[in-house]
């Protein structure tokens, strides 16, 4: 019964998260003018990877091609990033991000970075490292479990 109370507790607080870090999006000023989840996680692959296919992108972050296809569209209207055709393979479009896609992902991650730094400011550097580390955990599980099915 412990297990499944544990189970019951972790998906509780989960779902909180997921809601209340919604809300600390849209309500929180520091906030303001920043990018989308969808645009913020394709331009931190980018910015990684460097130029990538829709594909690429899909795969990173386990979506499908066309949901990325309309994002990157969105994107490239913004100015975040630019289309181009693959040299070796004409029908494969390669993303690239903008000198102004890189900038909104900075102030981005800056932003967000204080956010929580505030959030965290009296928990221990420890405390900090297992969250990440147990988030980390929590993500992989998750994704794992898409693999497989």
């Amino acid at each position: 019964m412990t297990e499944n109370r544990s189970a019951d507790d972790v998906e509780l607080q989960v779902a909180l998260l997921l809601r209340l870090a919604d809300h600390n999006r849209r309500s929180n000023p520091g906030l303001d003018g920043t990018l989308e989840r969808s645009a913020y996680l394709a331009l931190r692959h980018l910015a990684a990877t460097g130029p990538s296919g829709i594909n690429d992108i899909a795969d990173h972050l386990r979506l499908d091609a066309s949901t990325v296809t309309r994002q990157v569209l969105a994107m490239e209207a913004a100015g975040l990033v630019t289309r181009s055709r693959d040299e070796h393979d004409g029908r494969r479009a390669i993303i690239t991000a903008t000198p102004d896609g890189h900038a909104a992902l900075a102030s981005t991650r800056e932003a967000r970075a204080s956010v929580y730094d505030e959030l965290l400011a009296d928990w221990s550097s420890q405390d900090r490292s297992d969250l990440a580390d147990l988030l980390g955990r929590l993500n992989d599980a998750l994704d794992a479990r898409r693999r497989d099915r």
